[in-house]
């Protein structure tokens, strides 16, 4: 029996075949998951696809020029090239700079930290708070072990709200020596923990926020949740916390848009994830307009950044 001879060109055109066909598979995938990261109103996966709207982006275009010479091809890395570039000045640090800057005066400070519910060193954390004097702290994932924090800040926040939220421990909000006009009640498994204070600028909520990790974790659940319990709040809010969502999520949206508040300065990484080791902003605050700015600081032995947000005024003072 004799086998028919494949020759040497052969054989490499049917590699460059199969690789191309590979290429085209990967492709078509990164273009499918980057559109479909816009979709997270239709479907949550969105929200958890549009972590990776970089990446996904960036994976199009290098095989969208492998592939150039096919018109398809082209115009696949045209979109990829469009979406990247429109999040890139959509939330680069210059982006609505002046938008964001607001009116000019006095406004609020506010530091959000989550602080990681296993974290028992936190003497560093609550150093840089006190010589900071933000006006206001948001806490998530205050635990048994890292709770002394509120202790510790009490005489410089007497004005505290704490609300548990599952093992990872709950959201705290503190303020200075204001009055408190009125408390949002915790509620069972929901993490965002609210309070009304009278400050200079006239009634302000506000409030910290944990939501847990997206689709398929359940995420969506407790945005709709919160999204009701933010809509039933009358004045304007500040809002600040580890929402486990990027900016351009509909999470985020929905969130800001319940509070009457938009997302405060530029998107910036806080928190790296696991195994793929890629730092993606997760911590944000929010405020009427999304006037004022943000600056990252360090995690304090925690998994995510610290972040400092300088507010512009929120309404004429009364």
């Amino acid at each position: 029996m004799t086998f028919p001879t494949v020759t040497s060109a052969a054989a490499t055109k049917q590699v460059i075949a199969v690789l191309r066909r590979l290429c085209w598979v990967i492709l078509g995938l990164a273009l499918f998951c980057l559109v479909a990261g816009y979709l997270g109103g239709l479907h949550p996966a969105g929200d958890s696809l549009a972590v990776f709207r970089v990446p996904f982006a960036g994976i199009a275009m290098i095989f969208a020029f492998v592939l150039r010479q096919a018109p398809v091809a082209a115009l696949a890395g045209l979109v990829a090239t469009f979406a990247l570039l429109v999040n890139w000045f959509g939330h680069s640090p210059g982006a609505d700079r002046a938008l964001r800057a607001g009116p000019a005066g006095e406004g609020l400070t506010l530091y959000q930290q989550n602080m990681l519910y296993k974290n028992g060193g936190n003497a560093a954390l609550v150093k840089t708070i006190l010589e900071l004097q933000p006006d206001v702290v948001t806490l998530e994932e205050v635990s048994a072990r890292n709770k002394t924090v509120l202790t510790a800040l009490q005489a410089h926040y007497p004005v505290q709200q704490f609300c548990p939220f599952r093992q990872t421990g709950g959201v705290a909000v503190l303020a200075r020596d204001w009055d408190v006009i009125a408390r949002l009640p915790c509620q069972p498994d929901l993490g965002l923990a609210a309070l009304q204070v009278r400050t200079d600028q006239g009634p302000v909520w506000l409030a910290a926020l944990h939501l847990p990790w997206p689709w398929p974790y359940g995420q969506e659940v407790k945005v709709a949740e919160t999204v009701a319990q933010l809509g039933a709040l009358q004045g304007p809010m500040v809002l600040a916390g580890d929402f486990n969502a990027v900016a351009w999520s509909t999470a985020v949206g929905q969130i800001a848009a319940a509070g009457g508040m938009a997302r405060v300065g530029p998107y910036v990484g806080t928190f790296d994830l696991p195994v793929v080791d890629y730092s993606v902003g997760i911590d944000h605050v929010l405020a009427p307009n999304g006037w004022g700015d943000i600056t990252v600081m360090p995690k304090f032995n925690s998994d995510h950044h610290g972040v400092l947000a300088q507010l512009s005024p929120l309404a004429p003072a009364q």
